[in-house]
């Protein structure tokens, strides 16, 4: 009927997803029809309990899914008009995306079209850029390639690690929802088709792919501990049989000529690791295997080899 606001599915997980619905719901309630979730209670991330909070207090309909698959069957019941979608990892099929009349909208991390995929607050660490952002984007079939509604550009200083980024990130996407949910709503929000000659691609990651290459330069070591510092896995190295996860590092501030990989000095601040291209970085603390995180000091000893 003519007036009537348009219903809106959230569709999310995780505290991101969850502040982000309560922030939705302090703006419109009356727009917000239901809440779709997933059970992710092995995930240390998880943040279950606050949207089954959230739907004991404000009375909304809440579908809490065993898999993502289950989505479909859940839009299908639901039917919304608009689905909003933020904390969700699993792949739309195209009957799903055409099932929703208004479409589908979420947050890359990232300016698009750069880096369309996985990860990519990771991925602009590890490349030294100096800015980042977020964009609030349909979806479409292709890989973060829908038209875009706003994007906010986010700088990232020389020691700003993930933790960090991720925390501005989450701030960065409140306020852009707050300003961009009632034009969607009034369907006056803007749809900005993507440059695709200007995009780029990156990959998932896995733990694995964190193991620090002692041969590359001292910034690019330094760069690829600060993007997987937590509370991602942590890039590592090998000592013996024993893995060690380096949690902060900083860039040694002299030139430093050893085998890569090889302890050049031990200070009070930290342990100094011979890079390529005759630089250095400070390892300030650091886990082994299970032990508990401690000063680098403790346990590397001048001359040892990190593999």
């Amino acid at each position: 009927m003519p007036g009537q606001p348009p219903r809106v599915v959230f569709v999310g997980s995780k505290a991101l997803g969850a502040r982000a619905l309560e922030t939705l719901h302090s703006i419109a309630p009356e727009t917000l029809s239901a809440v779709v979730t997933i059970d992710d209670s092995r995930d240390v991330r998880c943040a279950l309990s606050r949207f089954k909070d959230f739907a004991a207090r404000t009375g909304k309909p809440l579908r809490v899914l065993g898999k993502g698959s289950d989505l479909e069957s859940a839009i299908g019941e639901l039917k919304p008009d608009l689905c909003l979608v933020v904390g969700w990892y699993w792949i739309l099929k195209p009957a799903l995306l055409r099932a929703v009349p208004r479409g589908w909208l979420g947050i890359h991390a990232s300016l698009l079209p750069r880096y369309r995929g996985s990860s990519p607050l990771v991925w602009a660490i590890l490349n030294g850029d100096k800015t980042t952002g977020l964009s609030l984007f349909y979806f479409d079939e292709g890989m973060d390639t829908g038209d875009i509604v706003a994007q906010r550009t986010i700088e990232i200083g020389p020691t700003d690690d993930i933790g960090r980024l991720l925390a501005r990130i989450e701030e960065e996407t409140i306020g852009m929802l707050e300003e961009q949910y009632p034009a969607l709503i009034a369907a006056t929000a803007p749809r900005v088709p993507q440059d695709g000659r200007q995009a780029s691609y990156v990959a998932a990651r896995v733990p694995e792919d964190g193991q620090i290459d002692w041969t590359a330069s001292a910034t690019t070591v330094h760069d690829f501990i600060r993007a997987q510092t937590h509370p991602y896995p942590g890039a590592f190295f090998r000592l013996g049989d024993r893995v060690v996860r380096v949690w902060t590092a900083s860039v040694f501030a002299f030139p430093c000529f050893g085998s890569p990989g090889q302890v050049v000095m031990t200070q009070t601040e930290g342990v100094v690791v011979a890079c390529g291209q005759g630089s250095a970085v400070v390892l300030r603390t650091v886990q082994a295997d299970d032990d508990a995180e401690q000063p680098a000091s403790t346990l590397l000893r001048y001359g040892q080899r990190l593999a």
